[in-house]
């Protein structure tokens, strides 16, 4: 079974409710203005796993599903993240995701900066809906986390002496907080105890993690047909992410590293170096290494979801665990 259809499997109790979600969100994306519709309808059109959606989702229904609330919040998170993703193409002048042409593509640099901008001023009237100072406070530590979590990224970029530490500090902030944060908001909303609600952070954090170490690895291990994206296409853009880390601790004093201190620092490197590189990190330890820290942080986050007592929502949130450590894409 592909990821596709698994995800359909897994989301089919809240299918109806994923919909009304995406129904509210091109709601409240429309704009009057001409070209910054047509940009937010076309950075909408692009395929996406809607799994912070459904996170939010399932981690309301464990205690008292309240989904005119969870509603709003949804669409906040999922409008954070397609803002994210925007600003990310233009900060790496990337033209494809998963094969469709970016906004900055299409429009240029500067209407996809302020369509990303106008999706962030959108959540401010969605979390005025919901009415509750928590969800104000998560919210905005959240868009500040993220931003931060961007700027190490920046910081980072081209830097052979990133460390396991600095790179999981950065992806920490920069895409499990969010993942975090649609599970805390769906235990706030749904009115579990400060130890519940904690318990669904731990699982959204440790479960954010593990996806993004797998991102990594598939940078890596597999190709554009699967991932949308041309392997290698973190080292083309100058980022050191953890299959990479642990390539260069196995063997540090060979010929690769000082060709990877090459491609990292912009100066040249061709098609076939990358592909090199690619395929040396792809054979070598440092997948296993990446693969069992994902393993790890799977096992935290099943740890902490089964402080919940058994329910079939638990069983999906138990099961996407295994689909973000097992997927292809």
């Amino acid at each position: 079974m592909n990821d596709t259809a698994t995800l359909s499997r897994l989301f089919a109790g809240i299918q109806a409710d994923l919909d009304e979600v995406d129904k509210v969100f091109q709601e409240r994306a429309r704009s009057g203005l001409p070209i910054l519709n047509s940009a937010s309808m076309h950075a909408l059109s692009s395929p996406g796993k809607r799994l912070r959606t459904a996170l939010t989702l399932l981690s309301g229904k464990l205690k008292v599903y309240r989904f005119e609330k969870l509603l709003p919040l949804s669409v906040a998170f999922e409008m954070v993240h397609l803002a994210t993703l925007i600003h990310d193409d233009i900060v790496d002048g990337a033209h494809t995701r998963r094969g469709q042409p970016t906004v900055n593509a299409l429009w240029g640099d500067h209407i996809a900066i302020l369509l990303g901008d106008y999706y962030f001023a959108k959540t401010a009237g969605l979390i005025a809906d919901i009415e509750d100072n928590r969800i104000n406070h998560l919210f905005s530590d959240t868009v500040a986390t993220v931003c931060e979590g961007t700027i190490m990224e920046m910081l980072s970029a081209r830097r052979l002496d990133l460390t396991v530490q600095g790179y999981y500090e950065k992806i920490s902030h920069k895409t499990a907080c969010l993942i975090a944060a649609c599970c805390k908001g769906g235990a706030i909303l749904s009115e579990a105890s400060d130890e519940e609600i904690q318990h669904l952070h731990e699982y959204g954090i440790n479960l954010g993690i593990a996806f993004q170490i797998i991102d990594d690895v598939l940078d890596y291990t597999e190709d554009q047909t699967t991932i949308g994206k041309p392997a290698g296409n973190d080292l083309r853009q100058g980022l050191v992410t953890l299959p990479l880390i642990y390539a260069l601790q196995s063997q540090p004093h060979n010929g690769h590293h000082q060709q990877v201190q090459l491609l990292l620092s912009g100066e040249g490197g061709s098609e076939e170096q990358i592909r090199e590189i690619v395929e040396w990190v792809a054979r070598g330890s440092g997948i296993e290494r990446s693969f069992e820290d994902a393993y790890r942080y799977a096992a935290r986050a099943r740890k902490a979801l089964y402080h919940f007592p058994p329910s079939s929502d638990r069983d999906v949130l138990d099961e996407l665990i295994d689909f973000v450590v097992l997927r292809k894409r």
